[in-house]
């Protein structure tokens, strides 16, 4: 007759094994039988790496009692499938267990030998090279800005030397805007970041559906005031839907995608080499 683990099975064992498990030496000499399904059995020493560490008791309690269910669940499937499944289904379970277990240790391997030995630093010659190769693969979806904007109180007294500066935009001029920035409602002087539209609606507050084409204009000002304050906006540059996108926002993408061929190249070299090694030093041969 099979053997079933009962919840109630499993949960009566939880109080005689809960009581000394905070206890239990994990040493060999103390490593006991704490479950059966079947002919498989779970020895404490199994508890060591899967249960961890315990905050209280109650943590203890409550690991322990996950861990063992966890376990008899995954036996009781395990054999009840073995009886009732074909059997060439389960030589089909086999054949793919043993394909999983080849590419595992095969992954494994191959990835240690990359991490110490591929180079991952890719310089700005490769990126840009890249970057001229495949620069029609590149092309935005939507138009990207760089933009400055300053909200600032309508009742502001130094609004008039702050719209100069806010134009003129030299060094100097960054130093005072944000020297005096503790007066705005809100402000964007970054104007070296690629903004997409939305970016910029949700920090220039005039702007709504109706109105960005009127004021996304590449190298215009704009004054806008309303009753909640001024408003003052310039976009420095503008790259159009259908443009190349910029070097800035490609560049990390453009680099993952040369160490990937990197590591197929090298992975596909490296398979060969383990083939040619072995043939010479006669540890494979064929007959």
């Amino acid at each position: 007759m099979p053997f079933f683990v009962t919840g109630v099975q499993i949960s009566t064992f939880f109080i005689i094994l809960c009581s000394v498990i905070s206890c239990v030496d994990w040493s060999t000499e103390n490593d006991r039988v704490v479950a059966r399904v079947g002919d498989v059995y779970l020895y404490s020493s199994d508890f060591e790496e899967g249960l961890g560490d315990f905050i209280d008791e109650t943590d203890s309690i409550l690991k322990t009692r996950n861990y063992i269910d966890s376990w008899a669940k995954s036996q009781l499937f395990v054999q009840t499938a073995k009886r009732n499944l074909l059997d060439s289904e389960l030589d089909d379970m086999e054949e793919l267990i043993d394909q999983y277990r080849v590419e595992l240790y095969t992954n494994a391997y191959i990835q240690s030998v990359v991490n110490t030995s591929l180079d991952t630093i890719v310089s700005t010659v490769e990126i840009d090279s890249f970057l001229q190769t495949n620069k029609g693969v590149f092309k935005l979806n939507a138009p990207l800005y760089k933009a400055r904007f300053i909200h600032l109180p309508p009742d502001n007294v130094d609004q008039n030397e702050i719209q100069r500066s806010f134009q003129r935009f030299n060094q100097e001029d960054r130093y005072f805007l944000d020297s005096l920035s503790f007066q705005y409602y809100n402000y964007l002087l970054a104007d070296n970041i690629w903004l997409n539209k939305r970016d910029i609606m949700s920090e220039v507050s005039f702007l709504d559906r109706e109105n960005p084409d009127k004021y996304l204009k590449k190298s215009q000002f704009f004054r806008v005031e309303d009753s909640l304050g001024v408003y003052l906006l310039y976009i420095a540059e503008l790259l159009e839907k259908g443009e190349t996108a910029p070097r800035v926002i490609l560049e990390s993408t453009i680099k993952n995608i040369i160490r990937n061929q990197r590591k197929l190249k090298f992975t596909k070299q490296f398979e060969k080499d383990i083939v040619q090694d072995a043939i010479k030093s006669k540890t494979y041969e064929t007959y």
